[in-house]
């Protein structure tokens, strides 16, 4: 079967916008399920376990599609996305993970839009003016500045840590642009399924190995059940079915532009807790996502502020001019609100 990317000029803008939104919904969960499964697997295995077991699924999905090999230009990006996405980003996430809390976790992943479209610059020669960047720039300020305000504190990270979630923000950039950037030559869904496959004889022996190795530490009673499915939703979920969405938005969007949706992603997750564990959210909790989905919104069309800024300064000027414009004492015949069907 033919490796021809799905042309973003075969479905409207909207396509890519509503795309990396649902892929950054299930990527919402992605923090939360590795630290329940750290309650029972190991960084290694979590990484290793994630990649094998969507690399299995992929590689029956390339087998039952009869996909043939993808083209040349597509192969080196293939190689740099699994580095980023299947071995960077998982395994440094889960030993960071072991030292910093999930909602710490949150303060520093808030940078991972703005290092996408750092990367973006790199590997697309996107060019941004420099009102996307200070916009861009804002959303990551405002997500941090609500996560401290959530936790009272600033999180506490070792150097070493921090040089470790550093990395995790660099390779999860560049799995991210590098993947759009075969998108662009085979899909989004060939993209992520071709990379996890090709990572495949990597993971799946190591993963079989990790078992091996950690055999005596894993319990086998109820409360690991929880541990294991969410391993399950990490490989099915975060590692496979996102993916599909996130590289065909990022292709079809751009990089830079679309990579800022995910600043909403700490607000999905703010969301399935409170549905999950029946908590309210507050007004400064809905303030901060509003503040921030301005953000988003003024990132991915850079003349939209500007042009409501100017609608709103035109419809002050033309309000004061036809006040002074009536004598005083002179009443305006307005039609009645009631009146107007």
């Amino acid at each position: 079967m033919s490796n021809l990317p799905t042309s973003g000029n075969q479905r409207p803008a909207s396509y890519a916008i509503f795309s990396a939104l649902f892929a950054v919904i299930l990527f919402s969960l992605t923090v939360p399920m590795t630290q329940m499964a750290l309650g029972q697997f190991s960084p290694m295995l979590i990484a290793t376990g994630r990649g094998a077991i969507a690399g299995a699924l992929a590689l029956g999905v390339v087998v039952m599609n009869r996909w043939s090999l993808p083209v040349l230009k597509a192969w080196p990006w293939l190689i740099i996305t699994g580095m980023g996405i299947v071995v960077g980003f998982p395994y440094l996430i889960g030993v960071s993970m072991e030292h910093v809390p999930a909602a710490d976790m949150g303060v520093v992943l808030a940078g991972l839009p703005l290092i996408t479209a750092l990367m973006a610059t790199l590997t697309h020669q996107e060019r941004h003016p420099p009102s996307f960047w200070g916009v861009a720039s804002a959303g990551c300020t405002l997500l941090i500045f609500y996560m401290i305000h959530t936790l009272d504190q600033l999180p506490e990270l070792q150097p070493q840590t921090l040089g470790v979630i550093v990395a995790a923000l660099i390779f999860g950039g560049l799995g991210y642009s590098a993947g759009a950037k075969a998108a662009k030559l085979i899909g989004g869904w060939q993209t992520i399924c071709w990379t996890l496959a090709l990572y495949s004889p990597v993971t799946i022996p190591l993963f079989i190995a990790q078992l091996h190795q950690n055999a005596s530490t894993l319990s086998f009673n109820a409360t690991a059940v929880y541990p294991v499915l969410a391993l399950l939703y990490l490989a099915i979920f975060s590692q496979f079915l996102g993916f599909r969405f996130w590289y065909q938005a990022l292709a079809t969007g751009g990089v830079g532009k679309i990579s800022q949706l995910q600043l909403l992603q700490p607000f999905f997750s703010l969301a399935f807790i409170s549905m999950m564990f029946q908590q309210a959210i507050g007004l400064d909790q809905i303030l901060f996502c509003l503040l921030i989905v301005a953000c988003v919104l003024a990132s991915m069309k850079p003349g939209l502020l500007k042009t409501l800024i100017s609608k709103a300064v035109i419809s002050k000027a033309a309000k004061s001019k036809t006040t002074a414009s009536v004598p005083n004492g002179t009443k305006l015949n307005t039609p009645r609100v009631d009146a107007i069907h």
